[in-house]
């Protein structure tokens, strides 16, 4: 993923979920705890409600046995209201009370106040807690008071504790699991990123028969293959120059002994163009296994073709030089130049006329009248590409080579046809 990894992805996961959970759980708890309250005072309530209603209607009945036969068709008087104070008397209302399990609290309101904890009130009622009971305060139209419930309350605090710490237990366990299971494929993007860089010293192996322990299995036994390929290259490479170096040395050694002649000029100029020619085979070995090391200096860009023209074993009445702008790059030279020399020996090679080069204040521009290319200019990027330059004057490895260098510079390269010409154009 990106710069930011898959454990931080994975970490923020958890955290979040860790977080919803506990969120869920605190609703859940407030929600059951007010359902609870709700219930209560409702109990509280309607054990009074039935109390009282119980203890007038008694008096009622009480009144009615008492009336005169000629006046039994009127309904009894309603108790005064000092009836009533003697009626709900304390006494009387903690008697009912315990068929409800509660009974009168000793405790003052003022104490409750001060001291007890307030869970939830009204207009008229309030409820406390002390000291593990639930103390229910009432002032009604009648009198005042306060009810003890005789149960200790019970509200699961210490189960939604348990429950809490169990799923933090399960969620950092998991975290941890899948932390371990996913180390194994960090370790195996590290080694991608070297191998990518070009270090093939690496080991992937891992134990395990998941599949992230077979990916790095067999990208470590891909990685052996390359490491012998490369090896045999390598080996190949080295011998092949080796041995082609010997009878060019030999070659210029007699051609510097025989007389002055245009058989001796011509005998030269082709051993010293064998001899570019491997070195050019070097830098492609260098191209291919990405081991360029550019030197970056600032030049002069006409001494650099002027460099591009000798290596071409030619000079600049093969070319119409047109300088706008005598300007300075920074890049390697003998990079550089080999790039520009195999863009103009194409030039040369394919084009109808002298190829025009240009140069100004921010690019190179090389023109050949010809054919236009039957591809776009990423195919002939390719090594061995021989659709514009065929198998009798080159390996089809020019474009290839420019295309790389360049890349190295990080400068654009383009092509276009226009007016019958085709224009390769570097931009600084």
């Amino acid at each position: 993923m990106n710069k930011k990894s898959i454990f931080f992805t994975i970490t923020l996961f958890f955290i979040v979920m860790i977080i919803v959970t506990h969120i869920i759980i605190f609703m859940g708890y407030n929600i059951k705890q007010q359902e609870q309250i709700e219930l209560q005072v409702s109990k509280y309530k309607t054990a009074i409600h039935r109390i009282m209603k119980k203890i007038l209607d008694a008096h009622r009945f009480s009144s009615i046995q008492n009336i005169n036969y000629k006046d039994f068709s009127r309904p009894p008087p309603p108790p005064r209201p000092e009836e009533i104070q003697i009626l709900l008397n304390d006494t009387v209302i903690a008697k009912h009370l315990e068929n409800y399990a509660l009974e009168l609290s000793d405790l003052s309101y003022e104490k409750l106040y001060s001291d007890a904890v307030l869970i939830s009130e009204d207009e008229n009622w309030k409820l406390f807690e002390y000291e593990g009971y639930k103390y229910f305060y009432i002032d009604d139209k009648f009198r005042e008071l306060i009810i003890m419930d005789t149960q200790v309350s019970n509200e699961n605090t210490e189960v939604m504790i348990y429950l809490t710490i169990l799923l933090n237990i399960v969620f950092i366990s998991f975290y941890i699991f899948l932390i371990k299971k996913l180390q194994p494929l960090n370790r195996l993007k590290k080694d991608i990123v070297k191998f990518a860089n070009g270090d093939l010293d690496i080991n992937t192996s891992c134990e395990g028969v998941d599949e992230i322990s077979q990916v790095s299995n067999e990208f470590n036994k891909a990685i052996i293959k390359i490491q012998q390929l490369t090896n045999s290259r390598n080996l190949f490479l080295r011998n092949i120059m080796h041995e082609l170096k010997t009878p060019i040395t030999k070659g210029l050694l007699i051609s510097n002994m025989m007389e002055e002649s245009k058989f001796k000029n011509g005998l030269k100029k082709a051993f010293f163009r064998l001899e570019y020619l491997l070195g050019e085979f070097a830098r492609i070995e260098e191209f291919t296994s990405q081991n360029i090391d550019l030197k970056k200096e600032q030049f002069r860009l006409i001494d650099i073709l002027d460099h591009s023209l000798d290596i071409l074993l030619t000079d600049s009445d093969s070319v119409n030089l047109e300088i706008v702008d005598n300007i300075l790059v920074e890049v390697d030279f003998e990079l550089f130049a080999l790039a520009i020399k195999n863009l103009l020996d194409n030039a040369i090679k394919y084009g109808k006329d002298k190829p025009k080069v240009t140069i100004q204040k921010d690019m190179l521009v090389i023109k050949n009248k010809g054919e236009e290319l039957s591809l776009r200019l990423e195919q002939y990027n390719k090594p061995f590409n021989k659709s514009y330059e065929n198998s009798n004057n080159g390996l089809g490895l020019g474009l290839y080579i420019v295309n790389h260098i360049l890349k190295a510079h990080s400068l654009e390269f383009s092509y276009l046809y226009e007016n019958n010409e085709n224009i390769f154009t570097i931009k600084f």
